[in-house]
């Protein structure tokens, strides 16, 4: 997966994660209570941008964060220099090196659009969680992007993109609309499915020129693979680029950008009826049957 995420490993990307945390900070953290846990594992934790912000919100945290690539790791480890209670490690997240029910919280943030078997990876989760803990999953859902009126420019793109991504990084664009169904495949008790507006020029908490220009640098950074694969060409980078330009001068041009929140936690299992002995089930009467 390392070798064809889609973003790339450069200098401005980490540069771009740490700037899309603290710009998605709301729509992911939002509505999130952290203040009965001691343990957080976040899988997936890139250059550490989001560990950055869970300490900040919670700061009796031991924070764990894994990821699969060691370039990623070394700007975690160059950005949370200083931060003693936030512990690297470097493993595949289909396979965690962690023992059964040895954290509070587990949480992916924007990375199942990037494994080839998403399942595989929220079994984990559930697996390392405690029986009292939860797995926060927040994913995106690409069909949620648009603008309105179209621009085919931006959509042109952004169909190759998705492609890109799905064909050759071998991941998901489209996850976090399958989240409950692969959540609750796996047994998982399902707490909450609740959609987030990641991007939307209809909130005025937020300049709309910063979340335009944060949109194009998330289409732009797949630009190199893009080209190096097939799936763009230099014509179609112009085209992008011209668009952008068009909608930050037409403030009636409207664009939003969604995904998906799923709270879940492994089946808690169920106590017998007052009277039935541990593990007996008690009688139940047929539908239809007389009182």
């Amino acid at each position: 997966m390392t070798e064809y995420y889609i973003h790339g490993f450069s200098d401005a990307e980490r540069r771009r994660l740490i700037a899309q945390a603290r710009m998605l900070s709301t729509p992911v953290f939002d509505g999130l209570d952290f203040s009965g846990a001691d343990s957080l594992l976040e899988v997936g934790c890139a250059v550490g941008a989001e560990l950055h912000l869970i300490e900040q919100r919670a700061p009796q945290l031991a924070l764990t964060g894994l990821d699969l690539s060691a370039l990623h790791l070394q700007a975690a480890r160059g950005w949370l220099a200083r931060h003693e209670r936030i512990n690297l490690v470097q493993g595949d997240a289909h396979s965690l090196p962690f023992p059964d029910d040895s954290v509070d919280i587990g949480m992916t943030i924007w990375l199942l659009e990037h494994v080839h078997d998403a399942a595989a990876v929220i079994r984990e989760l559930l697996r390392v969680v405690k029986p009292t803990g939860s797995v926060i999953l927040t994913e995106v859902d690409n069909r949620s992007f648009g603008f309105d009126p179209p621009q085919p420019a931006i959509s042109a793109w952004w169909d190759a993109f998705n492609r890109c991504q799905a064909e050759i990084g071998g991941g998901d664009p489209y996850i976090g609309g399958r989240l409950r169904q692969i959540a609750e495949a796996l047994g998982a008790e399902v707490l909450a499915e609740t959609p987030r507006a990641v991007i939307s020029s209809s909130d005025s908490s937020r300049h709309r020129a910063d979340q335009l220009q944060y949109l194009r640098e998330l289409l732009e950074s797949g630009a190199e693979r893009m080209l190096a694969h097939g799936y763009a060409s230099v014509e179609m980078q112009r085209a992008l680029a011209t668009a952008f330009d068009k909608v930050r001068v037409q403030p009636t041009i409207a664009f939003h950008y969604g995904a998906v929140r799923l709270i879940c936690r492994k089946t808690q299992p169920k106590e017998p009826r007052a009277g039935w002995p541990p593990g007996a089930d008690a009688p139940t009467r047929a539908l239809n049957s007389p009182s």
